[in-house]
């Protein structure tokens, strides 16, 4: 009895197992009905990652779905993006400013990454202005990258402006030291310094002798003919006196000015006459004609009054673009989600903390130094985002195969060469780390190569310890390095380690110093990364 039991208990257990499949994958999202939204196209320049069937959000909610990309036959250089959008959701098609050249505050298309993994969406603005984007129509504002891609492509768009301009710079500078080794770095010029120096001291001795020459002078001639000053002030008192008798005979003067006083206050009745009298009869620019026209204009501020009044019950009944913008609450919803999604952003920026390294190290066999500038973006505790600037004497490595035919008895018909040519260059490393307690995984491009990396910290991260495998293909094995680095003073650390330890022909021993600091200034140039 129990041996028959078993294997019905499993049969059972089998059947609900696929009856709990079956309702699960019925149960699947299977997308959007399109009864239900209309189809708008948006032009990207880059559409990886862009799957049919991947999410269009608005302030963080979904309001639609992506279908099947496809070149653009207008331009068969940007790729037309399907966006199947909900019936109840309007976008807009935007003004045409002739300053800006460009469609404004109208729907947005942005290309936005949703996962480490290569995932992407489209996150649209819906506009606020012009007509509404009919069913086939177009959205005119594209952005086509964002986040990490659009910091590296920044960086290189720079670096192609500010090199050249680093060498004008270096050249003038050495035409300016050439052009002074040429003046003064001879005896002549030597010679020419001298003598200026000689003229300068001349003068300052010139003018020492003429202070002193001054002051002996105001000692002998000026200080001692103080009696000439007491003469000059009876002089003056006599002269008061004069004029006094003088002014005792000016009476018929006197009457005179009365006389023209008296005409000055006839002429001031005449003119207080002519400002107050009938505005009608007021000559222009007095009193009286002032008066009239504020009265006019009182008229016309009162016609302006009313105006405002019937703008007013426009904005509080909602019309006009104005009205529909105070009193409209889904626009202000929408709003208030923009902002809050903008806050979010800028708070996550805010916690980031730029991490800036500089290392110097020196290869025993190879006798050459090699430079590296680090950049770490770190939004959170537990991740960052590694960039590097290196110049390597090891160069870039490249393997090819020489055929060679001869006639000649003596070698062989046919000599087949594997040659390995390595090229000093400049190489970049881009990766995306990820730690775990003490220990950090790295992936990504290393060295213009794929490559892995882990890292070991240790003692509050003075001591770590580096795991480099990267250029597969480039030797018979991938060239591995191991590195420590020692933080002996606050900022300061020796390296030292290993390079491509699997291979012994390119196998080499290196030690190096660095510095290292954080620099929240460097973040006012970087856009906004990936919420932690």
């Amino acid at each position: 009895m129990l041996k028959a039991k078993t294997p019905l208990l499993v049969g059972l257990l089998v059947i609900a197992g696929v009856v709990a499949f079956v309702f699960t994958f019925g149960t699947l999202d299977k997308g959007m009905d399109e009864s239900e939204a209309y189809t708008v196209f948006a032009r990207f320049d880059d559409a990886s990652g862009l799957a049919p069937g991947s999410r269009v959000m608005i302030a963080g909610i979904e309001v639609g779905r992506l279908g099947t990309p496809a070149l653009d036959v207008e331009d068969p250089s940007k790729a037309l993006v399907p966006l199947l959008i909900k019936n109840e959701v309007e976008l807009r098609k935007g003004v045409w400013s002739e300053d800006k050249q460009t469609w404004v505050n109208g729907a947005t298309a942005v290309r936005r990454q949703a996962s480490l993994i290569g995932d992407y969406d489209v996150t649209v603005s819906p506009g606020i202005d012009g007509p509404v984007i009919p069913p086939g129509g177009t959205i005119l504002n594209i952005v086509s990258e964002s986040g990490l891609g659009a910091v590296l492509k920044t960086i290189e768009d720079s670096t192609k402006t500010i090199m050249p301009q680093l060498d004008r710079i270096t050249s003038d500078i050495g035409a300016i030291t050439a052009a002074l080794r040429d003046a003064i770095g001879d005896e002549a010029g030597t010679a020419a310094l001298s003598k200026i120096r000689e003229d300068v001291q001349k003068t300052t001795d010139n003018v020492q002798q003429l202070t002193a020459e001054m002051r002996n002078f105001l000692k002998q001639s000026v200080y001692p003919r103080g009696d000439n000053l007491e003469r000059i002030l009876v002089n003056l008192e006599r002269t008061s006196s004069e004029l006094a008798r003088a002014s005792t005979g000016s009476g018929e003067r006197f009457e005179r000015i009365l006389g023209r006083i008296e005409n000055v206050t006839v002429d001031i009745a005449r003119f207080v006459k002519d400002q107050t009298a009938d505005p009608s009869q007021a000559k222009s620019g007095t009193v009286s004609s002032v008066i009239a026209g504020l009265e006019k204009n009182m008229v016309l501020i009162e016609g302006s009054l009313e105006n405002i009044r019937s703008v007013s019950a426009d904005l509080e009944q909602g019309r006009g673009t104005i009205g529909r913008l105070l009193t409209d609450d889904k626009l202000i919803t929408d709003i208030e989600g923009v902002v809050a999604d903008i806050g979010e952003l800028t708070s996550a920026f805010a916690r980031s903390q730029v991490k800036i390294q500089f290392r110097t190290e020196y290869y025993v066999g190879r006798d050459a130094f090699k430079s590296t500038i680090d950049f770490a973006l770190q939004p959170a505790p537990d991740k960052y985002y590694l960039l590097q600037l290196i110049d390597d004497p090891v160069g870039k490595a490249k393997l090819r195969t020489r055929v060679t035919t001869s006639n000649d008895p003596r070698v062989p018909p046919v000599l087949i060469e594997e040659i390995l040519e390595t090229s000093s260059d400049f190489k970049i490393t881009a990766q995306i780390a990820k730690r775990f307690h003490f220990i950090t995984f790295r992936y990504g491009v290393m060295e213009s190569t794929g490559g892995l990396g882990l890292d070991v910290d240790l003692l509050n991260d003075a001591l770590n310890f580096k795991l480099d495998i990267f250029e597969m293909g480039r030797d018979e094995y991938p060239r591995l390095r191991l590195l420590a680095h020692w933080e002996f003073l606050s900022h300061f650390f020796v390296s030292a380690g290993i390079d491509d330890m699997l291979n012994g022909g390119s196998r080499d021993w290196f030690v190096g110093l660095g510095v290292r600091f954080i620099d929240d200034d460097l973040k006012g140039i970087l856009p906004f990364t990936p919420s932690p």
